[in-house]
Parts: C-alpha cells; structure tokens; sequence
C-alpha cells in the first residue's frame, strides 16, 4: 500500500450544523470573518468537507461527502469560490442521506465524470426506526448518478486515493462501549429488514509530516474510538487529528464520557467534533479537552502540517 505523507492539509469545512461568524480563530483552525466569502455562507444537517494535501506528490485535493441537499453545497462551494471542475475525486463515507443527497446536483454543476470512492453496502436502502415511525427508507441512487458522470469504485479494505488519502476499509468493532445504534435499520438484498451495523462506513486518514494521523469521520457509526483505532493500527504513528460528527447525541451518558476519555486520552492536537455529535456532547468536550477542543463552523480551515503565513 503506497500511502504517502503529506506535507500541508488543509480542511474546509463546506457544510455542516452550526455556523458562528464570531467564533475565533486558532492557529490550527482558521474561520470566516464577516465580509470575506463571496456571500453569506449558510449552515444544515449535512456533511461535507474539501480536503487538500500537499507533499512529494505535488498536490491532489478530495471531496468527501455532498451534504443532504446540493442548494446547500453548490451555495457555499461559490461563496468559498471552490469550483466544482477542481475537485478531483469524491469519497462518500456512508450511505445515509445526508451524506450523499447533495452529489447529484454537485455532479450536475461539474459537468464531468468523476470517480466516486465508497463501500458496496452503501447502495443498500437504508432507514431509522423512530418513537413517531419510520424515517425512510433512502438509497443512493446508483444508475442515477452513473448518469451525472459518478464513477464509482467500491472498497471493502483500506485503499489510498491520490497518493495521500487513505480509505479505511471497513472498521472492527473493538470498544466494549460503542455498541450498534439501535434505532438503524438496513434493508439487505434479500429484502430483510436488519439492525445496521455499518459495514459500509469508513473514515479518512492522512499522514501528516512531523505530526501524525489526521483521522476524519462521516457520523462514526461504528464508534470514533473504534475508527481511531482501526487509524492507529493501519498508519502506525500518533494521532494529530480527530474531525468528524461523531453521533453522540443518541447515546447513554457513560458511553458519552468514555468516549471523550478516550478522546483525551489520545493526547491529540486537535479534535474537532461536527454535524451529528449533538449539542451536550459537544458542550462536554470543550470542558474537558480544553485547547485541544475546537468548535467546528461552515467556512473554517483546518491547517496541519507545515502552514504558509
């Protein structure tokens, strides 16, 4: 497995729950002021970030999720001045909706085939079972977008795309704590409805030069410390970053405290928990993380590696 390191990363944060136009910069995270986007950049539950990376390899850029609605991305993807004919591929992290509902007007805008990164099971149809019903079900709608000009290239084992991006496969299940989410539901081929375990969810992973493994998640299904781990044992190195909604608003509070102990525990540089995390979760992280916390906003820049003024 060629996985090279990288010597810059940036991470735009594109779409995500919460925007804060007030909220600080730090030296790692760097946000939008009012007045410098090209119009006012707008916040929703979805998901989507613009990884660039540069290193040996010169430099190759990713697009990992499209949020829950195109009106959202292509809006902040202009106000970022991102063109969508510049992202070079697309890795979707999981099958569920608010991942993948704004790629076919992203392929529409691009105008272009581009190879789309995921797991087989993604296409499965997939739905939440609620105290109010059944939410769903939804699915990715292959033949659709193959339409647009997606490509798709499925993965089961951990893969690396352009050089510096590595897919992670699919993620054991190793933390006594992080159990399924019950409330999920996948419909398989042979029709049955079944507990989702998320096969299909894999995270990102970056070597960065000097600093460590830079760890992104879509919504951390199969738990983010499992995902940490399943990073540590396949980059051998420290973890520098941990970015990603990490789907603790629907847990038990002991499973909420021993993740972020687990998360603190990681000595990390940075964790920056976004989208489906939830509110007291977040709350609770930046008490007991401290510096290392980051609220993450629509607009803000992740820098690691080595920084250009």
């Amino acid at each position: 497995m060629d996985w090279r390191e990288a010597e810059k990363v940036r991470i735009r944060i594109l779409v995500d729950n919460y925007i804060d136009v007030f909220e600080p910069s730090t030296d790692l995270v760097k946000r939008v002021t009012p007045g410098q986007a090209k119009k006012p950049l707008l916040a929703g539950h979805g998901y989507s970030l613009f990884i660039e990376a540069e290193g040996e390899e010169g430099y190759h850029n990713i697009l990992v999720d499209a949020s829950h609605s195109p009106d959202l991305l292509l809006h902040n993807m202009e106000a970022l001045e991102i063109d969508p004919n510049s992202v070079e591929t697309f890795f979707l992290t999981h099958g569920h909706v608010d991942h993948f509902g704004g790629l076919g007007g992203f392929l529409k805008a691009r105008g272009g085939g581009i190879e789309v990164h995921t797991h087989p099971a993604a296409f499965l149809p997939k739905l939440v079972v609620t105290p109010r019903g059944k939410v769903g079900p939804w699915q990715l709608p292959k033949d659709d977008l193959e339409a647009l000009g997606a490509q798709f290239v499925t993965n089961k084992e951990p893969k690396v795309v352009n050089h510096y991006f590595l897919l992670s496969g699919e993620v054991p299940r190793v933390t006594p704590f992080e159990k399924p989410w019950p409330a999920a539901r996948v419909i398989r081929r042979d029709g049955q409805e079944v507990l989702d375990s998320f096969e299909d969810e894999q995270s990102l992973v970056i070597k960065v030069k000097d600093q460590g493994l830079v760890v992104v998640a879509g919504c951390s299904h199969p738990g983010i410390i499992n995902m940490v781990k399943h990073a540590q044992e396949l980059g051998k190195d420290r973890v520098s970053a941990v970015i990603g909604g990490f789907h603790l608003g629907v847990v038990t509070g002991d499973v909420m405290e021993g993740t972020i102990l687990h998360l603190k525990e990681l000595e990390a540089d940075l964790v920056v928990p976004c989208h489906c995390t939830g509110f007291r979760a977040t709350s609770r992280m930046s008490q007991v993380l401290g510096p290392t916390f980051a609220v993450n906003c629509v607009g803000s820049i992740v820098q690691l590696g080595t920084v250009s003024p």
